[in-house]
């Protein structure tokens, strides 16, 4: 059996302005900067941005010797977005007027094609896709409660889900 999780989680960007990228996160977001650190031999400066709500965690690293010809693109292997959950559909209309009054270009509210939710898309200053999603619980646990049905694993049987 998979080991639990408890739902928090935390992510690690690397940006092109520690300071700035923090000062934005904190600004957008409502993060608290709790940690500033340059491990020796990491080559990084890393600031950990906590949101005090959520406990959600973002790390930003700036390499000390940056490469300015690296710029995100969400099209390469490794990050597409960074994702933040919320409670209630509602929820995506403060956020909405919230983002708008940060003068944060972003999408409107977008009901998904492929999953039951809607969300908002933004880009941080580096250019990192992030997105404010609400996410219909009911339905998504009507589709694990299905998959365990077809993979055994309610009648206690101990095949992953997508195996065969």
């Amino acid at each position: 059996m998979t080991p639990a999780l408890d739902g928090s989680t935390h992510i690690n960007l690397t940006v092109t302005d520690v300071e700035a990228s923090s000062a934005w996160y904190c600004a957008v977001l409502g993060m608290i900067i709790v940690n500033d650190v340059t491990p020796p031999e990491s080559g990084f400066r890393f600031q950990t941005l906590v949101h005090p709500a959520s406990f959600a965690s973002v790390v930003l690293g700036q390499p000390l010797v940056a490469d300015d010809a690296i710029r995100f693109d969400e099209r390469r292997v490794g990050l597409h977005h960074l994702a933040f959950h919320v409670a209630s559909r509602d929820d995506l209309l403060h956020w909405a007027q919230h983002l708008d009054t940060q003068g944060i270009e972003r999408s409107e509210i977008i009901e998904s094609a492929h999953e039951a939710g809607a969300q908002i898309w933004f880009h941080d200053p580096d250019g990192i896709w992030l997105e404010i999603y609400w996410m219909n619980r009911a339905f998504f646990a009507d589709r694990l409660r299905q998959r365990w049905r077809e993979t055994g694993r309610l009648g206690g049987g101990r095949r992953r889900l997508g195996s065969a």
